[in-house]
């Protein structure tokens, strides 16, 4: 998401610890603020809770309680697990030599599967060498999803496939790491020969759903998504429904043009086609560079959606300060657009960040870490906020790292300009100090599933907490 706001110096007083999404906010009459998780008024105090805790103040030290929006939740297609058989292949009993997984895929050796492959070559018609060849590929394929692996995931269960066309499990968990990858029209195709030998499977019509939306097939979606609803209740495509829903009367009026990596839709009645065009080249353009200076792990397919202005906040929801919203498609509100200008390119750039990082096979980063990065790409710079951010160091206000890590979405323009400026400050320091390539090597070792702390120690040879009394330090110097 891109910010476009001023920063106003007052004083910020941080309650609670990391974990929970902001609620409600106390201004008090001395400047202060309180981020709280909800705050009530009862006869002349006013309450508010805080790690299970209530706290009072007199109603005469407070100006005015804000109600804060709920942190909207993450995009639900990112993060698809894969399913891992119980006890070997149906109807059989496996013998203690032979290799064996959990759900939570235990290890197979590389040995393990060659012999596996020899016991099927020396008698191709042999089920049961067939049976657990397949059963192994499928285990090695969710540890290596474990651990950010997808491609050998997706050589693995390609080869089951082939051993075994018809196994629903192995076709929904292919899909699955297409779907990850970003290779939707491979998911949507594969997916499809699935439903011909099961119409029963409502996590097959969920998965071909998502594919669907993702290409900005909105009405195929849809219609998959009713077919799965018909086999029974479920919250998770109920919810994805209603979406598809409330974008497809709009997103029909929008033109779509695609390039190798993007599927645009614009207002062709306000645009013309040379318009479109010259968009998506200036995307191509930016997902080249992201490509070298973020990470080669980048997501095939991208949906762009450019919006006439009041749309764009119809449909996300946004907060009225954001300039556009990453939430697994790049949405834009435009407002009579002539031309990819300065601002247009540094949105797009600074959103496609976010696409490339949340694509990451990892376990995610914190918000002030890719907001952080996300305007490093658009060409932003922190100095101007370095006068206040130094103020509220020295008055041991500034925010925590650690109360960062979740959606900056619920905040008021205030408190969001101030928290997207310290996460550029942060990331441009870590940039100043360790070199712009070290941020592409903390992502790369996200994309082997190492967590964000870990991570950053094994990039950085530092931890988080001792990069941030760094920064901070620097920041009154």
């Amino acid at each position: 998401m891109t910010l476009r706001t001023r920063f106003i110096a007052f004083t910020l007083i941080f309650c609670f610890s990391c974990g929970g999404g902001y609620a409600d906010v106390i201004y008090l009459t001395d400047g202060s603020v309180l981020l709280v998780k909800k705050a009530w008024e009862e006869a002349e105090e006013v309450k508010y809770t805080n790690n299970e805790q209530i706290g009072t103040l007199p109603k005469s030290r407070v100006l005015r309680i804000q109600q804060e929006k709920e942190t909207p939740a993450p995009p639900p297609a990112q993060r698809w697990g894969i399913g891992v058989a119980q006890g070997g292949p149906a109807g059989q009993s496996f013998s203690p030599s032979a290799p064996n997984a959990t759900a939570g895929g235990s290890a197979v050796s590389k040995e393990a599967l060659a012999r596996l492959r020899e016991n099927l070559n020396a008698d191709p018609s042999d089920t049961r060498a067939k049976g657990e060849l397949v059963y192994a590929l499928n285990s090695v394929a969710a540890l290596e999803l474990a651990q950010g692996d997808l491609k050998s995931a997706q050589r693995d269960l390609e080869e089951a496939l082939r051993l075994d066309k018809s196994n629903p499990m192995i076709s929904s968990n292919l899909a699955v790491i297409l779907l990850r990858l970003g290779n939707y029209r491979a998911a949507e195709e594969l997916l499809l020969t699935s439903l011909e030998s099961d119409k029963k499977n409502q996590w097959t019509y969920y998965l071909l759903g998502e594919a669907y939306y993702q290409q900005e097939k909105l009405a195929q979606a849809i219609n998959q998504w009713m077919a799965g609803l018909e086999l029974g209740p479920s919250r998770q495509i109920s919810d994805r429904l209603e979406k598809a829903r409330r974008e497809a009367g709009t997103h029909n009026e929008l033109a779509v043009l695609q390039s190798p990596h993007f599927i645009l839709r614009y207002n062709d009645k306000a645009s013309d086609r040379r318009l479109g065009q010259e968009i998506l080249d200036t995307l191509e353009d930016l997902y080249n560079h992201l490509s070298r200076d973020l990470t080669s792990l980048a997501p095939a397919t991208v949906a762009v959606i450019l919006y006439p202005d009041q749309t764009y906040f119809d449909i996300t929801q946004a907060p009225s300060w954001t300039g556009a919203v990453f939430d697994g498609k790049i949405r834009v509100p435009t407002r009579g657009l002539t031309g990819v200008t300065d601002r247009l390119r540094a949105i797009l750039a600074h959103e496609l960040a976010h696409s490339f990082i949340a694509s990451l096979p990892g376990r995610g980063s914190p918000i002030w870490f890719q907001e952080g990065v996300a305007q490093l790409q658009e060409g932003k710079s922190a100095a101007n906020a370095r006068k206040l951010l130094a103020q509220l160091q020295r008055e041991n206000h500034l925010t925590p790292l650690k109360n960062l890590r979740d959606s900056f979405m619920g905040l008021s323009p205030d408190l969001a300009g101030i928290a997207y400026a310290e996460s550029l400050s942060a990331v441009e320091y870590l940039a100043s100090q360790f070199g712009r390539p070290a941020i592409r090597n903390l992502l790369d070792l996200m994309g082997q599933n190492y967590n964000f702390e870990n991570a950053f120690r094994t990039a950085l040879q530092r931890s988080v907490s001792e990069f941030e009394s760094a920064w901070q330090q620097d920041l009154t110097q």
